[in-house]
């Protein structure tokens, strides 16, 4: 706006500076060198007509004596007609077409009345009658150019010159009022100028010091809205992580009956296990106790045969009675087996609480090269109990390992499985999780199922916060939203297709070496 209204002044500053020089210059418009030019141009056009006429009696009253010579007017008449045109009177302009005929018309004449006297002196002494005859015909041609109406042409375009010239006088006199006027207003509107200039000068002055007293408790107002905007920065990102957190919380509280199927599945034959260990001891400690005595007998010295013999026996039933029917079998091979069952459920166990542990912590910077597969694979034994009524297909293809906060690509996934098994039926439903190469520099998981579909209206939707089409209840709303607001943080792109009635289809693309950190 600032700009258009220098605009607008300085085209009215144009318009009124125009307006002045424009009446200045016809104020000062009558040409006094064309009026001065003219006038001595018609003195020379009277001076040759006059001289024609003098010629033309003399020709008549001295037989031979006329020497008329070439005509002169043509450039008399030139300067005429460039001067007198410059006054722009259209009168003017036709007188000056009138005194060019009357001009052509009597030098026409002068010539003709020449010619004829000359053949009429040629003729007298040879031929009297055709000489006086000629004398005739030039004597009326003497007539017509003798009347010839130069002087009064001449006359009438001075009388149009000098017309000219007083309206002209008249007008520049108008312009002259009219400036005299103007120039008033215009001393007018200059003085209104400056004074308006100076109240802006005094408004300029008092905001100027209403700045400068702002300025002295500014520092320590910006100050303090600084620190208050830190502090609710601060605070917004601490809702964040704790948002994404009990969304994660609330993922993994859907998961907890296929959690407690996984571990109670290795605790009951690390139970069995230990059991049979515990039945055990008690029958290898007779055992040990029975040898350490024959070992005992057999270093003595003077032992008895028959108690080395009886005690030997003994031991032996005790070693057939612990291995059995079986000869190869020992009872340390069975407690190394049992030991061994034990500790591959200890791992499994201690696998489930690594993969809970990973879900449940808040990461807020562990980014690490991470193996997509491995996770999925994780993701998948956490999510047992939801997907072990769908039939689930891996087709995992050659990608590199990537650079990404494992905790939080995990619980993308976590989701987006959850989200697909909730979208099948039981016994009915197929989910098929797809890897590969988008590009060279990023890698792409699919999560597939042929649910019931979303909506066309509700698809552009989804990932807003808070929106769900969940009963009240089941859902938050928040799952797809952190997982797009997760992958957006790693410098990917989480994307979506959807037929209703046919499936849904999540597509996470991420690049193998972010462009910048991962954020929390």
């Amino acid at each position: 706006m600032r700009i258009l209204g220098s605009i607008g002044y300085g085209f009215m500053a144009l318009a009124l500076a125009g307006g002045w020089a424009f009446l200045y210059w016809q104020s000062s418009a009558v040409d006094l060198a064309s009026v001065e030019g003219s006038r001595s141009a018609l003195a020379e056009l009277r001076a040759i007509d006059a001289g024609w006429n003098q010629r033309l009696v003399d020709a008549r009253l001295h037989a031979g004596a006329a020497q008329f010579g070439p005509p002169r007017h043509r450039s008399a008449y030139g300067r005429l007609e460039t001067r007198a045109l410059r006054l722009g009177d259209a009168r003017i302009g036709a007188e000056l077409v009138q005194l060019k005929r009357a001009f052509d018309d009597k030098v026409s004449q002068v010539e003709r009345y020449a010619a004829a006297r000359a053949q009429a002196r040629a003729l007298e002494a040879t031929d009297p009658g055709k000489a006086a005859d000629l004398a005739s015909l030039a004597d009326a041609i003497f007539d017509q150019a003798w009347l010839a109406p130069t002087a009064p042409r001449l006359d009438t375009l001075a009388r149009a010159i000098d017309r000219a010239f007083d309206d002209a006088l008249v007008q520049a006199e108008l312009y002259r009022i009219g400036l005299l006027y103007y120039s008033g207003f215009l001393l007018a509107v200059l003085a209104f100028l400056v004074w308006s200039l100076d109240e802006r000068r005094r408004l300029i002055d008092r905001i100027n010091a209403q700045l400068r007293e702002a300025n002295e408790t500014l520092e320590a107002r910006v100050a303090e809205r600084t620190r208050e905007l830190s502090d609710a920065l601060a605070k917004l990102k601490e809702s964040e992580a704790m948002l994404i957190q009990s969304e994660k919380m609330s993922s993994l509280g859907q998961m907890v009956a296929g959690i407690a199927h996984e571990v109670n599945t290795p605790l009951a034959y690390v139970k069995s296990s230990l059991e049979a260990v515990r039945g055990s001891v008690p029958q290898l400690a007779r055992l040990a106790g029975e040898t350490e005595r024959l070992l005992a007998l057999l270093s003595a010295e003077g032992a008895d045969e028959a108690a080395l013999a009886a005690q030997f026996a003994q031991v032996r039933a005790l070693v057939q009675e612990t291995g059995g029917q079986d000869p190869a079998r020992s009872p340390l091979q069975d407690l190394e087996r049992l030991l061994k069952d034990g500790l591959h459920g200890i791992g499994q166990i201690s696998e489930v609480i690594g993969n809970l542990k990973n879900f449940s912590r808040l990461d807020r910077s562990n980014v690490a090269e991470f193996d997509l597969h491995e996770g999925i694979e994780s993701t998948i034994r956490i999510g047992h109990a939801q997907l072990e009524k769908r039939v689930l297909r891996r087709q995992f293809g050659r990608i590199p390992p990537i650079s990404c906060s494992p905790s939080q690509i995990n619980q993308v996934i976590l989701n987006l499985l959850a989200n697909a098994a909730q979208a099948t039926k039981d016994g009915d439903g197929t989910i098929t999780v797809r890897t590969g190469m988008r590009d060279a520099a990023h890698v792409a998981v699919e999560v597939a199922d042929n649910g019931h579909g979303i909506p066309a209206d509700v698809l552009p939707r989804i990932f807003d916060p808070f929106f769900t089409t969940k009963p009240v209840g089941k859902g938050t709303g928040l799952g797809l939203s952190i997982c797009h607001k997760i992958v957006e943080n790693h410098g990917g792109r989480l994307e979506v297709q959807s037929r209703p009635g046919v499936g849904t289809r999540f597509t996470m693309v991420l690049p193998v070496k972010p462009p910048v950190a991962t954020p929390a």
